[in-house]
């Protein structure tokens, strides 16, 4: 049974998913890591254990100690020396057979003179081949001696997994350095909180530090190819490689995969270094397309964002640029990660912090996107994501204690909880959308399945020679390969924009068609509200009307009449735009047709017009007498100033509420020279952007003023609705007829 080659899809699996799937592996691994923190709190060193063993399990982890068999492979005979023959191989050279496996614990093994002719030779390349099934691993208890335990069989202390080589070195072969080369990979390897498992290399029992960043201290960066200098002398011609990493039994870190990730190449510094910098250019093709896919994720970002600032009513906008923003930097962070200059604990933490940040932005588009109701599910989702806020800090302070540790299993808990719950609304969600014909949410569907379809292609075929996946949706652009995961993100990249053309082509024909119909309402308004005051025979009326719209809700009508009077009616619908146009249309047209001069019984006529429309209105009539009577009746409209006072009206209900209504009038008289202010709340209500108020108390100062000055003041203050202001005086000549 080939464990460790059954584990590796699912190793490429975890390390590249698609966003939501990446969001629960990774939580779920992060559950494990709690487990594996809370038992290091309490876990004991071995009183056995080497200073110097800084590998093996990480804390926390429980020490093994298995029945340990000698691993099956061929055993040469006894005294029979297996040596690599590298003396006239030339440089470099891999050393890619020849290898003794053996598991033993401390620094014995790494001793040129250490006694491994028992050990089992392997061959670098068929190591996977030749792992052992565990079933059979019991059976074979039997061929053990009984009685105490055997020291060569159950070592104490932490197990370690021995490789070593003795190799034939070629006669003055001059400095000499090691090259351990790793597959080349397109993402970061995630860490939940334990040490990476790591290797140490021993040359004629040294230790050898790796050159590069971090070379001197490697645990807790992401495993890179790295040079190991050699220190022999010219003529030094037997060289004993020996690398120690944990015994892990099973899983992806098992000892029985070790060459399935690692080449050994012995050469000249030259030679190897011109390997490793070939190895650091494949890795930056391998990320090429991801860096130019966050690349382009940061110009939509920001194109969205100004495109939110153009339409501030599209919110959508606003949501999926935060979410592309967020993304962005992922591939980036990546890269930096893989040159082992940034810790992937904390890589880990940021990673998945910014991917909840990024599902939540992507709720809200959703929401934005399809006009969703607010559900309880959605609020739920809503008010509950900024606790998944916490995971990140409480990851990075996992190991302060229990209690930062039980709060992060909450925290990690309901993170995949929120994660799960955020998959199914979004798939949910986008399905019932493109099933109703909603063809923008069938696109956003498009990516997703790409995506399904990347995750299957990281179950491929492993080949450890060159480190790739043989599949057959990977095809290379030079020395770039494209693999299916990076076309699913062009793709994503390409439907989005999609979407923004079609709908920003979309909301440009609606408006349009609202401005065509707004421009024909504001004509119709501007013909049935007289731009200029009629001939008012012995009284002077100034107007002034300024609409905050296109197409405002105020109106107002002026009508001199045959007996020497004088009807003036005002007004101001609710709301704005084409409603409110139309409302002030029916009016104005109501008012023409209509004989009434009495301001109760016309503002009844009016009221009944207006019975069951969609909205009410603010309504005031005033009629003027010759002989300088006035009379007055209000519909719940501003009250008018007659020099500077304000006249007190019996109140009555809007226009349009309810029907039946009977308005009361009050009569008042007119001496010459005597005027009277009527406006529209837009005047108090005029705002500056503090929040303050212009209020009838500025009203009132102003009411001797000009129509035009009054209603300029307002606007300059801050004009949040339309301004209607007319000013009526008696004129002298008036009361001499």
């Amino acid at each position: 049974m080939q464990v460790s080659q059954s584990l590796l899809p699912i190793q490429r699996i975890l390390r590249r998913p698609s966003r939501g799937l990446q969001l629960i592996v990774l939580l779920i691994l992060a559950a494990g890591s709690l487990t594996l923190g809370c038992r290091s709190l309490q876990a004991q060193q071995p009183a056995d254990a080497h200073p110097g063993d800084h590998h093996g399990p990480p804390p926390g982890f429980p020490n093994f100690h298995p029945n340990i068999h000698p691993p099956k492979g061929t055993v040469p005979d006894p005294g029979q020396p297996v040596i690599f023959d590298a003396s006239s191989a030339g440089s470099p050279v891999v050393l890619d057979h020849n290898w003794r496996l053996g598991i033993a614990p401390g620094t014995d093994p790494a001793k040129p003179d250490f006694d491994d002719s028992k050990w089992p030779t392997r061959d670098a390349k068929e190591a996977l081949a030749e792992v052992k099934d565990p079933d059979s691993a019991a059976d074979s208890d039997k061929d053990l001696p009984k009685g105490p335990p055997d020291p060569q069989h159950h070592p104490p202390g932490r197990p370690f997994a021995w490789f070593r080589i003795h190799v034939k070195l070629p006669e003055h072969h001059g400095p000499l350095v090691v090259l351990v080369r790793l597959p080349v990979t397109r993402t970061a390897q995630f860490s939940m909180g334990a040490e990476a498992v790591g290797m140490d290399l021993f040359a004629n029992g040294k230790q050898v530090i790796p050159e590069g960043v971090n070379g001197s201290a490697p645990e807790g960066f992401q495993k890179i190819s790295r040079i190991y200098p050699l220190s022999l002398a010219d003529d030094e011609t037997n060289l004993t490689l020996a690398v120690r990493i944990p015994f892990v039994p099973f899983g992806m870190d098992a000892y029985t995969g070790f060459f399935a990730t690692r080449t050994f190449i012995l050469g000249e510094r030259e030679d190897l270094r011109s390997h490793l910098d070939l190895w650091h250019h494949a890795m930056l093709f391998e990320r090429l397309p991801g860096l130019i896919d966050g690349g382009l994720r940061a110009l939509l970002a920001l194109f969205l964002l100004a495109l939110f600032w153009v339409q501030k009513d599209h919110s959508e906008y606003l949501w999926l640029g935060l979410h592309l923003i967020v993304l962005a930097p992922l591939a980036y962070i990546g890269l930096v990660v893989s040159t082992a200059q940034f810790e992937q604990l904390a890589m880990t933490a940021l990673i998945v912090e910014l991917l909840l940040i990024s599902a939540y932005f992507y709720f809200e588009f959703l929401i934005a996107f399809l006009s969703l109701r607010k559900r309880w599910y959605i609020l739920a989702l809503r008010y509950s994501a900024p606790l998944l806020l916490t995971f990140g800090p409480l990851f990075l302070s996992m190991r302060h204690g229990k209690a930062v540790l039980i709060g992060l299993a909450i925290s990690v808990l309901f993170a995949l909880l929120w994660v799960i719950a955020w998959l199914l609304f979004t798939t949910i969600t986008l399905c019932a959308a493109a099933l109703k014909r909603n063809y923008e949410a069938a696109l956003l569907l498009v990516p997703l399945f790409l995506d399904v379809v990347g995750i299957g292609e990281s179950a491929m075929p492993y080949n450890a020679s060159s480190g790739s996946s043989q599949s057959p949706l990977t095809f290379h652009a030079g020395p770039i390969p494209i693999h299916f995961e990076s076309i699913a993100d062009f793709v994503g990249i390409f439907v989005i924009i999609l979407i923004i053309f079609f709908r920003f082509m979309r909301i440009h024909r609606e408006r349009e068609r609202a401005s065509g119909e707004l421009a024909a309402a504001r004509s119709v308004q501007e013909l049935m509200i007289p731009r200029e005051s009629p001939l008012t025979p012995g009284f002077h009326v100034d107007t002034v009307y300024t609409p905050a719209t296109e197409v405002g809700g105020d109106f107002f009508h002026i009508q001199a009449t045959g007996d020497g009077g004088l009807l003036i009616v005002i007004g101001d619908v609710a709301g704005h735009g084409l409603q409110a146009a139309m409302n002030v249309s029916m009016l104005m047209g109501a008012l023409r047709r209509s004989p009434q001069t009495a301001p109760a019984e016309l503002l009844a006529g009016l009221n009944h017009v207006l019975v069951g429309s969609s909205s009410f209105t603010t309504c005031q009539v005033a009629y003027f007498s010759a002989n300088g009577q006035l009379v007055i009746a209000s519909a719940g409209h501003p009250p008018p100033y007659l020099n500077s006072q304000e006249i007190l009206l019996p109140g009555g209900l809007p226009l349009g509420v309810v029907p039946d209504v009977e308005y009361e009038e009050i009569t008042l008289y007119l001496h010459p020279g005597d005027r009277l202010l009527m406006m529209s709340d837009g005047v108090a209500e005029a705002r500056r952007p503090s929040g303050e108020l212009f209020g009838f108390e500025r009203v009132r100062n102003l009411s001797n003023q000009s129509a035009f000055f009054i209603a300029d003041a307002a606007k300059e203050f801050g004009q949040e609705d339309d301004i209607t202001v007319l000013t009526v005086r008696r004129l002298v000549q008036a009361a001499a007829a």
